[in-house]
């Protein structure tokens, strides 16, 4: 029999993705809309209290970085000054959403480890649960033991030396077209008519688009969102699990093995990325 406390939870908790900081995001390959989070008729029943519990819970760990436009890489002529200009205007909008991954999963593990307990969680816990599914795209109607470790492959870090050399690969270092007039560092695609913008060389028969965001902080939210939920990426994402059962460090080059679907190129992408990586190791760590 379902306790009442979970029926509840999936009955009213799921209103809580429209409380996401993801929301207005731009689509991305493989759906149209983000709004897919939000089921409507759904009633938050949640005392004034307890709303805000799990506001605090979903909150990014500190403040919005401030907008700074896209700087003129291509007029920076010293290749190691450019480089590390670049990866200084996007490190610290890596760096936030990898604090709140790191927050979210730090309270996803305490409450795995109460449910092995058989310890009751409270309606806010169980609201931050059920809108921890919905955020990173997983229809679950009762939590369980597979569920919660399926959403702690989700809920995890990207690491910088990964997120910021497929943006240098993907965006030539900033001065692509995409780059400069959408922010869009990673190549990311959008299927709605006029959610970006077109490729002069998109065939006859395509109907995509090129997705542009107004912000750096959107486009790198948009990049981790897809790794971290579209099945596509699977083969990351069990890395990055294993890496964590072995107690191993989550690094750039090891996850880069996970991205043989990002790109038509396949292994010869997976072996670039690497390899830029070890090339560019002592910017990275700046």
């Amino acid at each position: 029999m379902i306790k009442k406390s979970v029926i509840v939870a999936g009955w009213c908790l799921v209103a809580y993705a429209a409380l996401s900081p993801f929301v207005g995001l731009q689509p991305v390959p493989q759906q149209d809309s983000l709004d897919e989070w939000q089921r409507p008729g759904r009633i938050a029943a949640l005392s004034q209290a307890d709303q805000q519990k799990v506001l605090e819970r979903l909150a990014y760990t500190e403040p919005a970085i401030p907008f700074t436009a896209l700087p003129d890489f291509s007029a920076i002529t010293d290749t190691n000054a450019k480089k590390r200009a670049f990866f200084n205007y996007l490190r610290p909008h890596v760096q936030r959403e990898n604090n709140r991954l790191r927050n979210l999963r730090r309270q996803l593990i305490e409450l795995a480890e109460k449910k092995q307990k058989n310890q009751r969680l409270t309606i806010n816990e169980y609201a931050f649960l059920y809108s921890l599914y919905d955020e990173f795209r997983m229809d679950v109607a009762e939590s369980d033991p597979q569920m919660l470790q399926e959403l702690l492959k989700r809920v995890d870090i990207l690491p910088a030396s990964l997120v910021l050399m497929q943006a240098a690969n993907e965006s030539a270092w900033g001065t692509s077209r995409f780059a400069v007039e959408g922010y869009n560092f990673f190549g990311q695609w959008c299927f709605r008519e006029g959610c970006g913008l077109v490729p002069l060389s998109r065939a006859d028969d395509m109907s995509h688009e090129v997705a542009k965001f107004d912000s750096p902080a959107k486009s790198i939210r948009s990049y981790f969102y897809n790794l971290n939920t579209f099945h596509t990426y699977e083969p990351l994402r069990e890395i990055r699990a294993q890496l964590r059962a072995e107690r191993k460090p989550v690094r750039g080059e090891a996850l880069a093995a996970g991205l043989g679907r990002y790109s038509e190129r396949g292994d010869e992408y997976i072996a670039e990325i690497s390899s830029m990586i070890r090339f560019n190791r002592r910017f990275l760590e700046d």
